[in-house]
């Protein structure tokens, strides 16, 4: 892993064997067969649980390390953006840190487990999207401050990182309709960038009002009347090269946000549906502004790829700090995969297999493995103990063999 190592001996305060295990451990999340516990990656690994267990709770600046990793890969000249999203990882047990009921978008309700605020770099030019930062939700009753809420913690991580290593220059932040709150927007603005988001369905729009100005003493008009979608003809429309999409947009005023906003309507003709975005940039061109959106989707495939590959869903420990670790850890494993990949294929449009790749570090791991046996030319007989151990590797009980 050409990338990892050169990203990491760019990461100063992290010191040589943190650097190693990180190595190790990145490289294994991408090869390891079953759930990412302690006691199975000990099976597949020259490191004990408890080693794990205890570098799991070592703090790691995996914002730097990822950010790295992407500035490196992604060209500069490419057209960039920020997405934040939380994702619901399924977690029992009574003296986990962070358990509360969290909504579960794959099913419709709110579910007792943990949730994770994820920020992450979009290339929107290659369609791809990077994890960044991984926060854990803290429960409703674990927070210092009791006039807190979900949207300040959600706030507060954009707010830190972008400080901490000075991306406004990425200018836009994607969302999905739960942060089209007046507080978050009210923040994301407040750091001198710009908002993307979807507004509900029945949101309470204003028509601006550009008529002339009344003559005499007083308060001049500003608005000019409450938007109805059922009437699109105050409108401006522009096709799109989407089937059935075409697009109506006008600059309005939200009342609860309390400002000005450019509004995209996307309506599917052929359903006879419609969606509401937004964005705080009046100025931002309608079909940029509904292209960004829809590449916000790219976060969803880094929460598929971590649960389904690299053991998102699998960590064994309780403690805030070994939560954060393996979250972290977890997504920038992902990271890695289609950042090497991307290198590897030079920038095009190729797609990429998790699956495959998983597979292909499997097997080149366990032909390392044999050839280690074979090293000094022995041959490799049915009852001999090099035969037993390859046989054996990886099993969970003697009983297997």
């Amino acid at each position: 892993m050409r990338l990892l190592q050169s990203v990491l001996s760019c990461l100063k305060q992290t010191k040589k064997p943190q650097r190693k295990f990180v190595t190790h451990l990145l490289g294994l999340l991408l090869m390891l067969p079953g759930h990412a516990t302690f006691r199975n990656m000990s099976r597949y690994s020259p490191y004990h649980e408890r080693t794990f267990a205890r570098w799991y709770d070592t703090p790691f600046d995996w914002v730097s390390f990822n950010q790295a990793a992407i500035t490196e890969v992604v060209p500069p000249d490419h057209e960039q953006a920020l997405i934040i999203d939380a994702s619901f990882v399924p977690k029992s047990g009574k003296h986990t840190y962070g358990l509360d009921r969290f909504w579960n978008g794959s099913h419709s309700r709110t579910e007792k487990g943990l949730e994770i605020s994820t920020l992450a770099w979009l290339d929107l030019t290659g369609n791809c999207a990077y994890c960044l930062s991984v926060e854990q939700t803290p429960p409703s009753s674990g927070s210092s401050d009791s006039e807190a809420t979900r949207m300040d913690v959600y706030l507060d991580q954009l707010r830190r990182v972008v400080e901490a290593h000075d991306l406004r220059f990425l200018r836009y932040v994607l969302t999905d309709g739960a942060y089209s709150h007046q507080k978050f927007v009210a923040g994301v603005v407040d750091l001198g960038m710009h908002q993307i988001g979807k507004l509900r369905a029945d949101a309470n729009l204003r028509y601006l009002y550009h008529g002339p100005k009344r003559p005499g003493r007083g308060r001049q008009k500003t608005y000019d009347g409450k938007v109805y979608f059922s009437d699109l003809s105050r409108f401006e429309r522009l096709d799109t090269e989407d089937d059935h999409i075409v697009l109506y947009h006008q600059v309005l005023n939200h009342v609860q946000l309390k400002r000005n906003l450019q509004v995209v309507i996307v309506v599917h003709t052929q359903r006879n549906r419609y969606a509401v975005l937004f964005s705080t940039d009046i100025d931002l061109e309608p079909l940029r502004l509904y292209r960004a959106y829809k590449a916000r989707f790219q976060i969803e495939f880094i929460f598929r790829d971590a649960k389904q590959f690299t053991g998102l869903s699998d960590c064994q420990a309780r403690s805030k700090a070994k939560l954060d670790f393996h979250f972290n850890a977890s997504l920038s494993a992902v990271n890695i995969a289609k950042l090497e990949a991307r290198q590897q294929r030079g920038n095009t449009d190729e797609p990429m297999s998790m699956a495959s790749l998983k597979r292909r570090a499997f097997n080149q791991h366990l032909l390392d493995r044999i050839v280690e046996h074979l090293a000094n030319g022995q041959s490799l007989g049915k009852f001999s103990p090099d035969y037993e151990a390859l046989c054996s590797y990886g099993i969970i009980t003697k009983e297997a063999a």
